[in-house]
């Protein structure tokens, strides 16, 4: 009986398909993860706001489409997402500086991010190389924690989605169902001693 016929199938599958994809990307100098569904992904985004590419760009966007291996834009992260507060004279939605965001991966690490300007936080790769998941995350003074873990997925904004007009049952919070609904604070739970100085 050999190696192979012991192992279980998926094993071998994944064994076979990181053979097959090395051996491609040596053969032809192309990487083998040419995955087309997160060019999509990135096609479909909104144009970039002014100013371009920089850490308070695409608030409420998938950070990690263009933050990761697959993107290659820089840095490399291994999570991010954008907080936001409703304003109390309109109801708009809008961004959140300086609430504290902690992660806690499943050996019992963690991390603290803060949100900027934009209300966006992340965690870069160099920062936590060796995180495992599943995670589970805390966000603001409130605390409010995560009711589910975050299984595999470093951008929030692929499940907590913004209003839309194409989601039917969308509201404010952009809860619908397809969307656990964006992250919102309330005022005052800025963390100025674990987020100071804020950009």
């Amino acid at each position: 009986m050999g190696i192979a016929a012991s192992l279980p199938a998926r094993i071998v599958r994944a064994t076979l398909t990181l053979t097959v994809c090395l051996g491609a990307s040596v053969a032809s100098f192309s990487g083998c993860g040419t995955d087309p569904i997160p060019q999509a992904i990135i096609d479909g985004l909104p144009g970039e706001d002014s100013g371009g590419p920089s850490a308070t760009h695409r608030p409420g966007q998938p950070c990690l489409v263009c933050h990761s291996t697959y993107g290659e834009a820089q840095p490399p992260l291994v999570i991010g997402g954008t907080v936001f507060k409703e304003n109390t004279m309109s109801g708009a939605l809008e961004p959140a500086p300086g609430i504290k965001v902690i992660v806690y991966d499943s050996s019992g690490d963690s991390r603290v991010a803060c949100s900027n300007a934009a209300g966006n936080f992340y965690i870069e790769k160099d920062n936590w190389e060796d995180i495992t998941f599943p995670l589970k995350s805390f966000v603001g003074n409130a605390p409010r924690r995560m009711q589910s873990i975050i299984g595999r997925e470093g951008s929030c904004a692929n499940c907590h989605k913004l209003p839309s007009a194409d989601r039917p049952g969308t509201t404010l919070t952009g809860a619908g169902r397809d969307s656990p609904g964006v992250i919102i604070v309330e005022d005052g739970e800025e963390s100025p001693e674990l987020c100071p100085g804020v950009p």
